[in-house]
């Protein structure tokens, strides 16, 4: 059934009811959000997810104001958007629950809302109700006539590494320990997935559905199958860096050099002998990244290079990829194909004008007020 994608709670009365002639058969608010993500969320893993969480959220809200969608309106719509940016204790989930630690069924953020999260919020559940407006299940789409939370609009990417927090971190990964089986494991993981990030830019959906099989080998040239958001095949480039790290991670593996056609092996493996076959899931490989981040941010004395490294996820390495690759005079062109942007705009955010070049150009300004002086 569609409501089991989102189930509330035990005990928790579903809202809402069926609407006469409308065009989906929900019984439910619950089951029609569902019907919503089910036509919708299947872009991509990570699409379903969010989408997933944010009707859940809305929807365990309205249980506690025991409101239906229907009766919604934009001061509720308001209130809202208030409880995300500044929610009671029992709706924040703690960081590192306890193995025998119970969650409340509202647990469901892990702090307040930043203004950019709750726009985001109003745009995936402006949609849902655009769907269910369509649908003939709602009168109105309370959502789009609500006030959008005021953003900063960033035009140069912030959430990246700059070239010398990179290439610290990329010499702290090459002096992890590997004295120890175990830790050479963890170790030879690690530099493979950093310079498969770093090289390539996939997302970390990808890196986890990714197979050996998937790199091909054409005219003496590899590459790297991806499916991509919306299940769009792409082709990614290998360069000689990445083709010399994946020799050496499968080699830490005991697999021969390269990956023949149909090689089910995971991307990114286990360390753990038992599941080297099954690949780390998504949220793994974000929580591998999350931690080598902070633990090598509490060795970093640079303290913008350490700022940069603390905050750093999966997705800054795509942010990162994709400024590097510009800055090393890579073309507009095929970095867009490389990342899979649909829209070149979305690219062309990465080739403002480098900082060094800013910088050289700031200090003409400098010298001249210098020369002023001189006289």
């Amino acid at each position: 059934m569609s409501e089991q994608l989102i189930e509330l709670p035990q005990g928790w009365v579903p809202l809402g009811r069926a609407v006469q002639g409308a065009a989906i058969d929900a019984q439910s608010d619950a089951e029609a959000a569902a019907l919503w993500l089910r036509a919708k969320g299947g872009r991509s893993a990570n699409t379903f997810d969010s989408y997933r969480r944010e009707a859940l959220r809305l929807l365990l809200w309205l249980g506690e104001q025991r409101l239906a969608l229907a009766e919604l309106k934009v001061e509720h719509v308001h209130l809202y958007y208030a409880h995300l940016a500044n929610p009671p204790k029992h709706w924040i989930r703690p960081r590192k629950p306890r193995r025998d630690e119970t969650l409340l069924p509202t647990q469901a953020l892990a702090g307040p809302l930043s203004n950019k999260s709750i726009d985001y919020t109003r745009t995936v559940l402006g949609q849902m109700c655009s769907y269910l407006q369509d649908a003939g299940y709602l009168q109105r789409n309370v959502f789009r006539l609500s006030v959008k939370p005021p953003v900063v609009v960033e035009t140069t990417p912030t959430r990246l590494l700059d070239l010398d927090s990179w290439n610290w971190l990329w010499d702290w990964i090459l002096a992890l320990p590997s004295g120890k089986p175990a830790d050479a494991a963890h170790a030879a993981r690690t530099r493979w997935v950093f310079a498969l990030l770093y090289h390539t830019g996939i997302r970390r959906e990808e890196a986890a559905h990714g197979r050996m099989g998937d790199f091909v080998r054409k005219d003496r040239a590899w590459s790297l199958r991806v499916l991509g958001k919306g299940n769009k095949e792409k082709f990614v480039t290998v360069n000689s860096t990445l083709l010399r790290e994946l020799v050496r991670y499968r080699k830490s593996l005991k697999l021969a050099d390269y990956p023949v056609p149909g090689e089910d092996f995971p991307l990114v493996a286990s360390v753990n002998a038992a599941r080297r076959s099954k690949p780390l899931t998504p949220r793994a490989i974000g929580l591998l990244v999350g931690t080598i981040g902070q633990r090598a941010a509490a060795e970093c004395a640079d303290e913008h290079c350490r700022a940069q490294i603390a905050q750093m996820t999966t997705h800054w390495m795509r942010h990162t990829n994709a400024t590097h690759r510009l800055m090393a005079g890579a073309s507009l062109e095929t970095t867009q194909d490389e990342l899979g942007h649909a829209d070149p705009r979305t690219t062309r955010i990465y080739a403002k004008a480098s900082d060094t070049r800013r910088k050289e150009d700031a200090e003409k300004l400098a010298k001249l007020g210098a020369d002023e002086g001189e006289r």
